[in-house]
């Protein structure tokens, strides 16, 4: 169980939003709760993701080749996006 104070104004959006929607305020915090914890779980991966790429450069001094990224990067919106390169 978790007790949380809310400011006025959310309150009072929180309270309209439960009203139009028909769901409870408990319902669509527990939501919002759930989307931001997902959210921030994925950044955090990717920062611990980006740290150990920053490491692993700074030990043996390579990086991606620039057409390697230009191919990725050229794949994004498509059906064949391809995964970006290590």
């Amino acid at each position: 169980m978790l007790g949380v104070r809310l400011e006025k104004k959310l309150e009072k959006r929180l309270e309209a939003l439960s009203k139009q929607t028909h769901r409870s305020k408990s319902d669509l915090a527990k939501e919002a709760l759930v989307r931001y914890l997902e959210e921030q779980e994925q950044l955090a991966i990717q920062k611990q993701d980006t740290l150990e790429r920053w490491e692993n450069y700074l030990i043996h001094q390579q990086a991606i080749d620039n057409s390697q990224v230009m191919e990725w990067v050229g794949s994004w919106g498509e059906e064949w996006e391809k995964t970006p390169p290590r």
